[in-house]
């Protein structure tokens, strides 16, 4: 199952929602103002280290850039992809839910 998140974790309780119901084996996109999530030295940023291993974490890559976050400051977990890797990645799960 792929998670798309697009709510930012500071306005929202979807943010913290959506990463309880991110499940071993799953794959979690941030879009929009859920990017903000990745900020160095944040709770979310660590809620999100502590996710299981075997979560594949993934940033839009405009998203980000549109927000001013540093690729250089990404955990090394993360995976920046650009739309067509999204759309690939919607095409590659089986379900896919949108936060």
């Amino acid at each position: 199952m792929l998670h798309i998140l697009r709510h930012s974790p500071h306005s929202e309780s979807r943010f913290a929602s959506c990463l309880r119901a991110v499940n071993a084996n799953q794959s979690l996109l941030l879009i929009e103002d859920a990017v903000y999530g990745l900020l160095p030295g944040t709770s979310t940023r660590n809620a999100l280290e502590y996710l299981p291993a075997s979560v594949n974490l993934y940033a839009m890559e405009a998203d980000l850039q549109a927000r001013g976050l540093a690729l250089d400051d990404l955990s090394s977990r993360i995976r920046v992809v650009n739309y067509a890797m999204m759309v690939a990645l919607c095409a590659e799960h089986a379900k896919v839910v949108s936060w």
